[in-house]
């Protein structure tokens, strides 16, 4: 197996940099990374039992963020096990990258020890090439599925949901009034409620005109419905807060919701499980 990449420039290694950031606040204890000839994606996975969460962030090579893209899989002769899957520390690699850096190259590598690590050589304009050492598990195939993106199922219901910016000042405001679970309802004629209970009551945010995709719906419903443990929601919207990506989301009632967010540097994809009252 060999992994090696290099960021374009600053401005690449910087948006570089906060897709870390938000894979590290997302993933919350160690992240894996797979690897594969058209992305470098970070995945976490906790079970969606009992509001759990799966998110996959993914950085595609055809963006404009990378200079060099080399990888060579397990077993490069099946396409489907062409593919790099490792576990690390996420947030030694975070801290070691705080940002202004003209220079960011990572690579798979040994140890004087023959342990397998992840490579880091970062350098300031005006310094030398730093190198750091990250170590890795590298995860065996017949441990993949573990990391595999749940089944979503039949009869979603998919709504454009407003700027993240908003939603995530409304569930910052839900949580300073010590709100637990947060309810999501969105309806096919493009209405969505964001409410939850609080001792005094129950107090809720409602957005209207929002665009539905019903190509993509295959709800019977004329209204979805699901609750979240609000911690989760909250760690997402504020991660991309200040993104202008729109948050597509799918709902399959009082079981998951999806988020969805695309853009040309990145894409998400993080799936939540229902939660009881």
């Amino acid at each position: 197996m060999k992994f090696s990449s290099l960021l374009q420039d600053t401005a690449a290694i910087d948006v570089f940099i906060k897709i870390l950031t938000a894979a590290s606040r997302l993933s919350k204890k160690r992240c894996c990374v797979k690897i594969e000839k058209e992305a470098l994606n970070f995945i976490s996975s906790s079970g969606l039992h009992d509001g759990g969460a799966w998110f996959s962030l993914s950085v595609p090579f055809c963006s404009q963020l990378f200079r060099k893209f080399d990888m060579v899989g397990m077993n490069p002769r099946n396409p489907e096990q062409n593919i790099i899957f490792f576990e690390f520390d996420i947030d030694s690699l975070v801290r070691i990258l705080p940002g202004g850096h003209c220079y960011l190259k990572l690579k798979l590598s040994k140890s004087q020890n023959d342990e397998p690590i992840l490579a880091v050589e970062v350098r300031n304009p005006e310094a030398d090439i730093v190198s750091h050492q990250i170590p890795i598990t590298i995860v065996l195939s017949k441990y993949w599925n573990t990391f595999a993106r749940p089944t979503i199922g039949h009869r979603k219901m998919s709504i454009s949901m407003p700027p993240p910016k908003s939603i995530a000042r409304f569930i910052h405001a839900f949580r300073n009034m010590n709100a637990r679970v947060i309810k999501f309802t969105a309806s096919s004629s493009g209405d969505l409620r964001i409410s939850t209970k609080i001792d005094n009551g129950e107090i809720d945010a409602s957005f209207s005109d929002l665009q539905t995709n019903p190509s993509e719906s295959d709800s019977q419903e004329d209204t979805a419905k699901v609750q979240l443990m609000i911690r989760n929601i909250s760690t997402l919207f504020q991660s991309f807060a200040n993104t202008k990506s729109r948050v597509k989301m799918n709902i399959i009632s009082n079981r998951m919701a999806e988020f969805n967010m695309h853009n040309e540097d990145y894409l998400l994809s993080f799936i939540v499980g229902n939660v009881s009252d």
